[in-house]
């Protein structure tokens, strides 16, 4: 064992984590197939799955509940979910990693990846962090322009849908969300997961998030819409279908990274430590 335990350290220190990461051109069905993957793993795991649903849709509810008389700020919110989604999945990332190496995961563990590369994360939560601050700069500084005299609280609908610069106010305000979606969307593609696999530095995971987007446009920008349209579905179920949609987005999403990485290597449990792995007795394969 010792030997063997040897030769696994001596395959990792040739691993060169600097090297430019290769990144694969998929085909049309690769978002359909990540779903199917997505769904296998939530069935594997249901009720720790659920947990973290369940945790990311009751958090919904109570800021929903706290802005819901300021229907703009509960857009707000919605936007924010969006943009930080692949940031609060980190844990499911891990829970599908455990699955497909055959170890059985639990919360803790799931919760425990955000030990792994915390700086990356943490980087990575302030990029998008800016972006939601200037978003709803923006936003705000848009609905001042066009309704800063509007008392919003009770007559917000019926003043909004009878003002005549309505339509402009939300054409505009829809244009200029589409462009942060899309950059955020092309930094956050595979950027959390493969920082949580490779231990790679924020600048490194979002350059090579933005490139697997470029080398594979309609394949990602379909899995964006598809994205969009399960969370979605989850918003319009009062926020409570969010719990089975978002863990499923979740597990899919670490699929989509591995197939769109070059990095084979697979964790499979055994009496063996490993760095890349820290919190899980595992071997590289």
């Amino acid at each position: 064992m010792a030997v063997a335990q040897q030769d696994i350290l001596h395959e990792e220190e040739e691993f060169d984590y600097s090297q430019k990461i290769e990144i694969r051109k998929l085909d049309s069905s690769a978002p359909m197939r990540w779903l199917s993957k997505g769904i296998a793993d939530f069935k594997v795991s249901p009720l720790l799955s659920l947990s973290y649903g369940i945790l990311y849709a009751a958090v919904g509810l109570i800021l929903i509940w706290l802005t819901y008389q300021n229907p703009m700020y509960t857009f707000g919110m919605v936007t924010i979910f969006y943009l930080l989604g692949p940031v609060i999945a980190v844990g499911l990332y891990c829970i599908s990693r455990h699955i497909e190496a055959g170890v059985k995961p639990s919360f803790t563990e799931g919760c425990r990846a955000m030990c792994y590369n915390p700086i990356g994360i943490i980087g990575f939560s302030f990029v998008i962090g800016m972006l939601v601050i200037f978003w709803l700069l923006i936003s705000g500084t848009l609905f001042a322009v066009h309704f800063g005299s509007l008392n919003i609280h009770d007559t917000f609908f019926k003043t909004f849908l009878g003002n005549a610069e309505s339509l402009q106010f939300t054409a505009l305000l829809a244009l200029i969300g589409l462009v942060f979606a899309i950059v955020s969307f092309m930094l956050s593609a595979i950027s959390i997961p493969l920082m949580t696999h490779r231990k790679a530095d924020v600048v490194t995971a979002m350059i090579t998030s933005v490139r697997a987007v470029k080398k594979n446009p309609v394949v990602m920008f379909t899995w964006a819409f598809a994205i969009v349209a399960l969370i979605g579905l989850g918003f319009a179920f009062a926020f409570v279908g969010v719990a089975i949609t978002l863990p499923i987005v979740g597990h899919a999403s670490w699929h989509a990274y591995r197939e769109l990485v070059v990095d084979d290597r697979v964790m499979t449990a055994d009496d063996c430590d490993l760095p890349v792995f820290p919190y899980k007795r595992a071997k590289l394969k």
